[in-house]
């Protein structure tokens, strides 16, 4: 008996922008974005909106969809990179607005893997007994670290443009990771599922002799002050991203995860139906699926509209396929996820 998915619900912010509105402030196209990445729209949150208000939206989604009320919750974990506030993190304001009462809510942060730790560790606690009822979300709001200083401005449509010349070249600096990422959150609720469905099985690994192929240099406490304006001045606070490293790990880590939880449950390549993977980039996806000779349809994809939502991707993808009926009882899936840390791994999982 495994957790099993009763539930999703997703939250995204109302402003879409699209490739042709990123090239209005910086030197890039719709072609030059999609012909690397696959990305062709992303969501960003409104200012004062941060990724604890999408992420209890996406709880109290999750929560109706299955049936259930707040207060049937016994556990929430929360996954994200970009937290409200440094500390506490967002967990206890998730926790508190999405009213789910004093129970326990984790925080953890493995960045784009996050979302597949957290199925890991909500299966843990209901198969130990320790909870029923366990929702995981993954939220997002990645708007503060994008280098487009004013221009964010014309973006949200708070004015019109053109860019200051500074702003437009410290764009254009950032394009090769900015214009990969979006807001938004989505959240699963978990309850024990019947004999042989739900997950399967779990594969988790971390080798953080990778940390730096994709990593925030600063703020941070090895800084004395941890935060300074020199670090915002050098862009410190933004990420630091080896995109050809991270594409060569990616497409032989997570098809060598699936295997693993594959052969574990003594099922092959052939028997899936559909592989959930981390929306990082669409070149990846069509390398895991070659990696796993699975035809690519098998790999769904929703990085056109939504960009990288991080720890939001594998749940967003998730509710989308649920809602357009491709998965339904009975279909074996395969989440898999590589990110910063880096963390990596898969789950099985029979629905």
């Amino acid at each position: 008996m495994g957790a099993r998915i009763v539930g999703s619900g997703i939250c995204l912010p109302e402003t879409i922008v699209t490739n042709h509105d990123l090239a209005e402030i910086m030197d890039t196209s719709d072609e030059w974005i999609r012909s690397r990445s696959g990305v062709e729209a992303r969501r960003i949150a409104s200012p004062g909106v941060g990724s604890a208000e999408l992420g209890a939206a996406a709880v109290l989604d999750a929560i109706d969809d299955a049936g259930l009320a707040p207060g049937d919750v016994d556990v929430l974990i929360s996954a994200t990179m970009t937290p409200d506030h440094y500390a506490p993190g967002n967990a206890p304001l998730i926790q508190d607005r999405a009213g789910l009462g004093t129970i326990a809510a984790h925080e953890i942060r493995q960045q784009c893997g996050g979302f597949l730790y957290g199925l890991d560790l909500a299966d843990a606690l209901i198969a130990s007994g320790r909870a029923e009822t366990v929702v995981i979300v993954g939220a997002e709001v990645h708007r503060g670290y994008m280098p487009y200083g004013d221009s964010m401005d014309i973006l949200l449509g708070q004015r019109t443009g053109p860019p200051t010349e500074a702003d437009r070249a410290r764009a254009t600096e950032g394009r090769a990771w900015s214009v990969l990422f979006g807001d938004g959150a989505a959240a699963m609720v978990l309850q024990p599922g019947p004999e042989h469905s739900g997950i399967l099985g779990t594969t988790l690994h971390t080798d953080g002799s990778l940390f730096e192929l994709i990593h925030v240099p600063g703020p941070g406490f090895i800084n004395y002050p941890w935060s300074s304006v020199d670090q915002i001045e050098q862009g410190l606070h933004q990420p630091s991203m080896n995109g050809g490293e991270l594409f060569r790990n990616a497409v032989r880590l997570m098809p060598a995860a699936v295997r693993t939880v594959l052969e574990d449950a003594a099922l092959s390549v052939d028997d899936l139906d559909l592989v959930f993977a981390h929306q990082a980039n669409q070149r990846i996806l069509d390398g895991v699926a070659k990696q796993l000779g699975i035809d690519p349809a098998k790999v769904p994809s929703n990085i056109a509209q939504y960009g990288n939502t991080t720890a939001a991707t594998l749940p967003l993808l998730w509710h989308d396929c649920k809602n357009e009926n491709r998965v339904p009882e009975g279909t074996l899936c395969a989440f898999t996820a590589f990110g910063a840390g880096a963390h990596w791994g898969a789950a099985l999982y029979r629905a």
